[in-house]
């Protein structure tokens, strides 16, 4: 059963909302799952938009309950993957920067907008997120590319060093999450770090033992 609807087409492809989204309004205050979408919806649009400007094919755009994505064509040079990665983040940045400047004037002129100040928020840290170089986040594909671009007589060993560092700064949000008592931070941060100790090899004898 596909647990998605169809919201509109860009630039030739259906955005899709995954049901699971709606959750959100159960944890989460109306206006921050409203910005939330706002935000990631730009986010993931952003990617498409560029990869599109590259003549590369998107194949599908979605949002998802904690994250969206954006389904394009395999083996792009890490020169226009650099870029198409950055557009997100850097779209966050800029509609975060917007949000605070129109809430600033507001605030000035006596009634402030506090819907604004929730998107600069919202944007701010997911701009902060998208960028640590971690993977799979847009950071640690940045890494990785730009690592394969100086090093491409030793490709393999510009992957391994991508990987350690996004396993260090996995362990890093892990504690951070502890310290801060952020239990769904800390439940990415398990699974970023699984993530880079498998492309590592670190838990191929525990998969096998476990016969996955």
């Amino acid at each position: 059963m596909n647990l998605s609807f169809k919201l509109f087409k860009f630039q030739g492809v259906y955005v899709n909302l995954k049901l699971l989204f709606l959750i959100l309004f159960l944890f989460i205050p109306f206006n921050y799952v409203i910005a939330i979408f706002i935000a990631v919806l730009v986010h993931e649009l952003s990617h498409a938009f560029w990869a599109n400007k590259l003549h590369y094919r998107v194949y599908s755009i979605y949002i998802d309950a904690f994250s969206g994505g954006c389904q394009m064509d395999n083996n792009i040079p890490e020169s226009d993957s650099i870029k198409i990665a950055a557009a997100g983040p850097l779209s966050n940045l800029i509609l975060g920067s917007f949000s605070f400047g129109v809430y600033t004037i507001s605030t000035l002129y006596g009634f402030p907008i506090k819907f604004l100040y929730d998107m600069f928020f919202v944007n701010m840290l997911l701009f902060i997120f998208n960028i640590l170089p971690i993977k799979p986040m847009d950071g640690g594909q940045i890494l990785r590319d730009y690592l394969l671009r100086k090093m491409r007589r030793n490709r393999r060993k510009a992957i391994d060093i991508s990987n350690y560092i996004s396993f260090g700064c996995s362990l890093l949000l892990l504690l951070f999450a502890i310290t801060m008592s952020y239990l769904i931070l800390g439940v990415f941060a398990v699974v970023f770090m699984y993530t880079s100790a498998k492309e590592i090899g670190w838990t191929k004898k525990y998969e096998k033992k476990l016969g996955l």
